[in-house]
């Protein structure tokens, strides 16, 4: 009976102070250029995995940080995290999601960018951040001229 009542609390809502259960770190549109793999479209692949954690496992609390290019050269460590609402650049094509780079990025040119160890500190931030939970966000310190198109 107490093995019962334990995985009853397991699968039980979730209190405020419990933390996220899934964190999946991404790219954000802006990080890397939009390349083909043996298994696909670079960025489609990534936005498939955001879709499946956000859709397909309601039961889950989760949040996506879309992280911005690692730069470890010219972004100081130690910065404050910056969130911004994640673009919505998920388009269905025969099926298969990838994604579409806006014309709006290329004009801006410019790229969010992350030292690593700060991309570290933000994805265990997350476990613990209510405002970020259930949602997509952006996460840099720096935005720079873009080295990609």
């Amino acid at each position: 009976a107490e093995v019962a009542a334990a995985s009853n609390t397991s699968t039980s809502t979730k209190k405020s102070s419990d933390p996220t259960q899934f964190v999946l770190v991404s790219t954000c549109p802006d990080a890397f250029g939009n390349f083909e793999t043996p298994f696909g479209e670079f960025n489609g692949m990534k936005r498939q995995g955001e879709k499946i954690v956000l859709d397909e496992f309601p039961s889950l609390s989760s949040s996506v940080l879309q992280m911005g290019k690692f730069d470890d050269n010219f972004v100081e460590e130690g910065q404050e995290l910056q969130y911004a609402e994640a673009e919505e650049d998920t388009v269905v094509v025969d099926g298969v999601i990838c994604a579409v780079r806006t014309e709006e990025n290329v004009k801006k040119a410019e790229q969010k960018r992350i030292n690593r160890r700060d991309a570290a500190r933000a994805a265990v931030d997350a476990l613990l951040n209510e405002d970020i939970e259930g949602k997509k966000v952006q996460v840099y310190t720096k935005v720079g001229k873009t080295d990609i198109w």
